[in-house]
């Protein structure tokens, strides 16, 4: 039973890696850039008063990281090195751990006051907290309406 157990999480493994594989090859055929190497692990998390995205970064310090907002897109960036003892030729028999760039995009579909946004980085995560604001959009508002033709300067 114990071996069963072990072959489907092996598989569930396998599958997540292809996933993963699979949607880096489309963004490389969209962007027709260069890809990132690994892409950490993300959260986005609703707080009765805040979005907060979570990233798994470690080993990186804060001089590594970039965390860039434009209109409703948040973009993290960064680079982590992978210190290999050089003296010698290498070759991988197990590779798991991501190095090298990253680039993520994450839209946020909350309205937030992203001018106080702020980002920290704690054993190795990268926590980025945006205040929500009231969705102004969605309330009810009256405009008058005046005598006269059309609805230009006059």
């Amino acid at each position: 039973m114990a071996s069963r157990h072990a072959s489907m999480l092996r598989l569930s493994r396998f599958q997540s890696e292809l996933d993963r594989l699979f949607q880096e090859a489309l963004k490389m055929g969209e962007s027709g850039g260069p890809s990132a190497e690994w892409q950490p692990a993300v959260d986005v998390v609703e707080t009765p008063d805040a979005i907060l995205i979570l990233v798994e970064v470690p080993g990186l310090s804060p001089s590594d990281l970039k965390v860039e907002v434009k209109g409703t897109l948040v973009t993290l960036s960064g680079a982590k090195p992978t210190p290999l003892p050089s003296e010698q030729p290498l070759k991988f028999q197990c590779m798991e751990r991501g190095h090298g760039r990253f680039v993520r995009d994450i839209q946020l579909f909350w309205p937030v006051n992203s001018h106080q946004g702020t980002a920290s980085l704690a054993d190795g995560l990268l926590t980025v907290v945006f205040p929500k604001i009231q969705d102004k959009r969605q309330a009810a508002r009256a405009i008058p309406v005046r005598e006269g033709g059309g609805g230009g300067d006059e």
